[in-house]
């Protein structure tokens, strides 16, 4: 273990408390074990999908938390500590990292979301949700159902008419 000087420790715990007061929710990984590219992949994946993977001493995320007030004690968390900030849609990122929970790299810890201290299983849970994308694709598949519907009603009818109206010039 590496010694940090106060104004390091400092200005870890300030970052914490940026990313915290900006996140949408917080998902606590093992990663004890993940090789450095698959951890570069993991961060890639992560950045793409709105969120951030920090790293940080437990003790130092403990009084990051407090500042900001959420009720979570990080201690309490076994192993390497990686905090994923989500900074928009949650569901996205609770994929992501199960996805590389599937090919066994990381562990799920738990997380914080809405201000609710989540299970491993929980987050697993958000992770099985549809993502925002997802559901808009739904939304606007089932606004245009009906009225694809109703032009393809319109087209039936106009080719019926042009239909017999040939039949009837032979």
């Amino acid at each position: 273990m590496t010694t940090i000087t106060k104004e390091k420790k400092k200005e870890i715990v300030n970052e914490l408390c940026e990313n915290i007061s900006k996140q949408e929710g917080v998902f606590f990984i093992n990663f004890k074990g993940i090789k450095g590219n698959d951890s570069g992949v993991l961060r890639s994946k992560l950045k793409k999908g709105e969120a951030k993977m920090t790293v940080a001493r437990k003790t130092l995320a403990k009084i990051a938390f407090q500042k900001e007030g959420i009720d979570f004690d990080p201690l309490s968390l076994e192993g390497e500590v990686g905090f994923v900030f989500s900074f928009g849609d949650s569901a996205g990122v609770a994929k992501i990292i199960k996805e590389f929970k599937k090919e066994e790299k990381i562990s799920i810890l738990g997380g914080v979301f809405e201000g609710k201290n989540l299970s491993a299983k929980e987050v697993e849970e958000i992770a099985d949700l549809p993502t925002r994308e997802e559901l808009l694709s739904k939304l606007v598949g089932s606004i245009s159902s009906p009225a694809s519907g109703f032009l393809q009603v319109l087209q039936g009818n106009t080719r019926d008419l042009l239909t017999v109206l040939s039949k009837a010039k032979s």
